[in-house]
């Protein structure tokens, strides 16, 4: 039989979900507690003491301290937060501070187990939702080249419509060709001009499922040079040509 290396934790188990709002000067004084305490600092700004370290919350700030730890806010402004108690591994592998997405992901998270009173299975839901993500925000930060392949994958999601070349892309990150090929076949097995065409036939399908385009306007749309271009790169990926898979989606 053989054995299961690594650590192993147990799953987190939320013990309570509040809000707590305090007007400018309107500390919090130094406590600590049993169990793991998750802050989202909604508005406001304020100064926290947690063991030895301080932080800056702002909005957008996710503080999460361990057990048995002191921790302490000091109102700079007036500020609110929602909070949670979660009995959890005094080694979860949760970062100490982590910030917000653009889409508010983990606000929406937050909101919604301070809200949900009536079903337990609901709340177990979206505390491993949260768990998953706090634990990826504990990862290590991306290498150089993961961020360059990164990069480049935005580029062709801004730019696939406009005849983009890969020698463009490279030339705007500052790397070879040969470099940027590199580097996608290292981490994405696969090449950036493949990349990019994945791109192009992701937003051409949509176009030709759920719109009546042409199909010339869905090829300037979308970067192909012409109608054969785009017909040739849809039969190979999905073995019908444009025409077939618009009738197939209305007449099912």
């Amino acid at each position: 039989m053989q054995k299961t290396t690594g650590l192993m934790h147990k799953s987190p188990r939320l013990l309570g979900a509040g809000v707590h709002t305090a007007a400018a000067g309107k500390d919090y004084p130094s406590h600590a507690h049993t169990s793991w305490e998750l802050v989202y600092y909604v508005r406001g700004r304020i100064t926290c003491p947690v063991g030895d370290e301080t932080y800056d919350a702002t909005p957008g700030t996710v503080l999460l301290t361990p057990p048995n730890t002191w921790h302490a806010e000091q109102s700079r402004t007036g500020y609110a937060n929602r909070f949670l108690q979660v009995d959890a591994a005094s080694n979860h592998p949760w970062p100490r501070r982590c910030y917000d997405d653009t889409d508010h992901t983990l606000r929406r998270v937050f909101d919604a187990l301070v809200r949900e009173t009536d079903s337990d299975e609901l709340r177990a839901i979206l505390l491993t939702e949260l768990d998953i993500r706090l634990r990826r925000a504990a990862a290590p930060p991306p290498t150089p080249a993961e961020q360059l392949v990164a990069q480049a994958e935005q580029l062709f999601e801004e730019r696939f419509a406009i005849g983009l070349r890969i020698a463009d892309v490279a030339r705007d990150l500052g790397i070879s060709t040969s470099g940027l090929r590199a580097a996608f076949a290292r981490l994405r097995n696969t090449s950036p001009q493949a990349a990019l065409q994945a791109v192009r036939l992701r937003h051409a399908l949509a176009h030709i499922r759920n719109s009546t385009l042409p199909l010339q306007a869905v090829a300037d749309l979308t970067g192909y040079h012409s109608v054969s271009h785009l017909s040739r790169h849809v039969k190979s990926a999905t073995g019908s040509a444009p025409g077939a898979l618009r009738t197939t989606e209305a007449h099912p």
